[in-house]
């Protein structure tokens, strides 16, 4: 079978500055399946928000440092660049769609994978809740910051 990433992230999480160095192997190893697993999802669901954990983005942009094989792993999945808007959620009236299109993808997660997206979700709309990731600026798990 095909693989889902034709590079090797966990090997090129060592060699990128900007990749969070304090993850252990085994972060990095587990991250990378998942990342791999959002990508076939986004891919089975094209036409809907794919939201990426912090972790899971993480790896994206590692992939996207590799442009021959982003492109081609694109092209084979998404029959296009799978396309990359960093900064959503942090524009007028974006973070209340942000949240929407997270929890939305939770749910299609847990149901295609069984487990869960994320350790805590939400409750309520207003999405108060402490996260066990402690988020700092713009919140990529659509929790409270």
């Amino acid at each position: 079978p095909v693989p889902t990433v034709s590079v090797d992230l966990v090997a090129a999480s060592y060699r990128a500055s900007a990749f969070p160095q304090d993850w252990s192997r085994e972060k990095r190893e587990h991250e990378a399946r998942r990342y791999e697993k959002f990508l076939l999802l986004a891919a089975k669901n094209r036409g809907r928000r794919a939201t990426p954990t912090r972790e899971i983005d993480e790896l994206w942009h590692l992939h996207m440092l590799h442009p021959q094989a982003y492109y081609d792993d694109c092209m084979r999945l998404f029959g296009r660049i799978f396309d990359h808007d960093g900064g959503f959620g942090t524009g007028p009236g974006e973070l209340p769609v942000l949240k929407a299109a997270f929890r939305k993808f939770a749910d299609r997660w847990e149901k295609e994978y069984g487990e869960p997206y994320v350790a805590c979700m939400p409750t309520d709309q207003a999405g108060a809740t402490n996260c066990w990731h402690d988020c700092v600026d713009r919140c990529w798990h659509a929790c409270s910051d």
